[in-house]
C-alpha cells in the first residue's frame, strides 16, 4: 500500500482497502496521489481520486470514507452492499 503523507488520508485509504476497494498510486508527476476503485470491474464502477495536497485533508479523508460507505457495489467485507 502506498503511504500518503497525511495521516487522515492514509487511514481513509486503509479503510477503503479493508472494505475491498483497490487503490492505484498515480505516477510521480501527477496532481493526484492515486485513485480508489470499487470491486465492480464494470465500466460503471465507482472511482474516487485521492489528492496529494488537498485544501482540507480531514474533509478529503471523510469524503473518501463516505464514498466507500455509499458505494452501491458490494465489497469483500461490506456484508452485501
Amino acid at each position: 500500500m502506498a503511504r500518503h503523507p497525511n495521516k487522515h488520508i492514509h487511514e481513509a485509504i486503509k479503510y477503503a482497502e479493508s472494505r475491498g476497494r483497490r487503490f492505484e498510486k498515480a505516477s510521480g508527476h501527477a496532481h493526484i496521489f492515486g485513485e480508489r476503485f470499487c470491486p465492480s470491474a464494470a465500466r460503471g464502477g465507482c472511482m474516487v481520486r485521492v489528492f496529494s495536497t488537498p485544501r482540507g485533508p480531514e474533509n478529503h479523508a471523510a469524503r473518501i470514507r463516505r464514498e466507500v460507505d455509499q458505494c452501491p457495489h458490494p465489497g469483500e467485507d461490506d456484508g452485501g452492499a
